[in-house]
């Protein structure tokens, strides 16, 4: 996992160690697609490279592990909100549409002339047993 610091050389480390295992990956799994044979090799190549890279020199993979991390922060600014957006319109929204339709009061917003807004508590009078296991 990449850390607040992109450039940091463990995050760097990792970085590469994730991308040479995504590109191993696409390479299996062109191989077992039975893609040409000069596709799987170039992605085996591709992560077969930035592993020595990673190992070797991983100043090298800084910039890209800085881009990577900013792309990251950016999706987030975008994608939180949408999905937030969805979840409360879509989901949230016509729940309470409906229980609103069926009469529902939750908050006591439509209040009736009566002498006390206070509720009664069943039991009435608290004892110390009542206090002892709350949660």
């Amino acid at each position: 996992m990449i850390s607040s610091n992109p450039t940091n050389p463990s995050s760097v480390r990792s970085f590469g160690l994730l991308f040479s295992a995504l590109f191993a990956g696409l390479g299996v799994y062109s191989f077992f697609k039975g893609q040409v044979q000069s596709v799987w090799i170039t992605w085996f190549v591709a992560g077969f490279s930035v592993f020595l890279v990673t190992l070797l020199c991983p100043r090298l993979l800084a910039p890209f592990a800085k881009a990577w991390f900013l792309f990251g922060q950016l999706l987030g600014k975008i994608v939180s909100p949408v999905i937030l957006g969805v979840i409360f319109f879509g989901v949230l929204t016509p729940i309470a549409l409906i229980a609103r339709l069926c009469g529902r009061d939750e908050l006591r917003l439509k209040r009736q002339p009566v002498i006390t807004y206070w509720l009664d508590r069943s039991p009435a009078v608290s004892t110390l047993d009542s206090c002892r296991k709350q949660f």
